[in-house]
């Protein structure tokens, strides 16, 4: 399967990077994992249609803000650890700081401009079942009536020192995290780590000079 279909499937969530956009007002983390999952999915779909009807500010202007909040409810650092794969090991604390924030920047400025184009309004969310074992979980939720079709969605979380965090989202089987793997392998194969830093501070400041 091509990255474009890739992505545009990891689209049809509305909920790989952006199920999270709480109001400054929003109450923290809720204490289990689907609670989590449903509280930050029902807040994002009331941002996301007030943004489109002009009733908000759009989600470039909230960027930095947004960036910020979703730290509480994304483990980017267990994300970028699991893309990145072996050579995470390899790498200083200060090469993987830097990989995790490139990582986390990457992954909005790719999709933000999707999630701003989004037109639905009929969609609903229905949370099957969650499944705890020990320090991780998985959270098993549909999207109803996505482009006349149903859209599985599955979060895999970890409980840090305090609280349920996410660290991939599978959407009908195909993992955010084992498609970045794949990429980030195939420039490892033939580049350096560093090289690989640069790619990405690269397609960071092109994406945030559009």
């Amino acid at each position: 399967m091509s990255a474009k279909r890739v992505a545009g499937k990891l689209f049809s969530s509305l909920l790989l990077m952006f199920s999270f956009f709480p109001t400054a007002s929003m109450a923290q983390p809720a204490g289990n994992p689907l609670q989590l999952i449903q509280s930050g999915t029902d807040q994002a779909l009331d941002i996301l249609r007030a943004s489109r009807t002009g009733q908000g500010p759009t989600l470039r202007q909230r960027k930095e803000e947004i960036l910020n909040i979703v730290d509480d409810y994304f483990d980017f650092e267990e994300m970028g650890k699991r893309a990145l794969g072996r050579p995470w090991k390899d790498q200083s604390p200060a090469k993987q700081k830097e990989f995790v924030a490139l990582f986390k920047r990457l992954l909005f400025n790719t999709y933000v401009d999707r999630v701003e184009t989004y037109t639905g309004s009929n969609e609903q969310v229905v949370y099957d079942q969650e499944k705890i074992e020990g320090d991780y979980a998985v959270v098993n939720t549909r999207i109803l009536g996505y482009k006349n079709r149903d859209v599985q969605v599955d979060y895999r979380l970890r409980k840090g020192s305090k609280d349920w965090k996410v660290y991939d989202v599978i959407v009908e089987g195909i993992s955010l995290v084992n498609n970045y793997r794949q990429q980030f392998n195939s420039i490892l194969a033939n580049d350096s780590f560093d090289s690989l830093l640069k790619l990405l501070k690269d397609k960071v400041a092109a994406q945030e000079k559009e």
